[in-house]
């Protein structure tokens, strides 16, 4: 069974992600829903399920397939799947299930921005070896300005802005990038320019920032996706689920 993940757009796949997992033994199943990909209507056969990132935004009614999503987002999450949003998907995640969403304080964000981990961050298995503090790849203009009931958060940004958090112990968002390398971000430089001039900044200085901080940031990264793979979506738990069928 594997673990669907859903794209939105030909430069910023699940790249590095899809990498860890695979080096893990997960199989996956991705869907280019900008391409014309279905979005799973039941969680039947599925292993987990990952959202990543949006050129679209659910707040200005852009993201088309936006219901669909947030449907098959609820529908794992009460299953009890492992789930995982990632910029835009985990604002999918906190609109579906409760929370609510908003423009980021200060306009676009992008580059190398800082977070935090809150108490509760410091102690989560799944962020386990990162710092309190870390420079994490941003690009994003929507925020969850409100938790789903009974979210925790795990980590913020420098507006306090919501970062990361998880509600139960298998649905976890990120609202940064773990899984963008430097050449994805030279695509996006390209295409997105008007983000660059709302943001203050521009093509040769975010380069520049991702070139200086990548050392550090792809370590941690690999460790925190390495984490997803082992921690949030365990292959025994595959297993049990097959050896559990065969005693029936």
């Amino acid at each position: 069974m594997p673990i669907v993940i859903l794209e939105h757009t030909c430069i910023s796949r699940a790249n590095r992600l899809s990498d860890v997992l695979t080096r893990y033994g997960h199989r996956l199943d991705h869907r280019r829903v900008h391409k014309g990909d279905p979005i799973p209507t039941n969680v039947d056969g599925m292993d987990g399920l990952v959202i990543m990132g949006s050129p679209d935004r659910l707040t200005d009614g852009s993201a088309a397939h936006a219901d669909a999503e947030m449907d098959l987002a609820r529908l794992a999450h009460e299953a009890g799947l492992p789930v995982l949003g990632i910029c835009f998907g985990a604002q999918v995640l906190a609109q579906s299930l409760g929370g609510t969403l908003g423009p980021l304080e200060g306009g676009v964000r992008v580059g190398m921005h800082d977070i935090t981990l809150t108490p509760a961050g410091r102690d989560d298995p799944l962020l386990a070896g990162l710092p309190w503090t870390m420079s994490c790849l941003h690009w994003n203009r929507d925020v969850a300005t409100s938790l789903p009931p009974d979210a925790v958060l795990l980590a913020s940004g420098p507006a306090s802005d919501v970062q990361a958090w998880r509600l139960g112990t298998r649905t976890y968002a990120v609202q940064f990038h773990p899984e963008m390398h430097p050449g994805v971000i030279d695509a996006i430089i390209s295409e997105d320019r008007p983000d660059l001039d709302e943001a203050g900044t521009d093509g040769p200085t975010v380069r520049a920032q991702v070139a200086q901080a990548w050392p550090t940031y792809e370590r941690l990264s690999e460790r925190l996706m390495a984490n997803v793979a082992m921690l949030l979506m365990p292959l025994d738990q595959r297993t049990l689920d097959v050896v559990r069928d065969l005693h029936h």
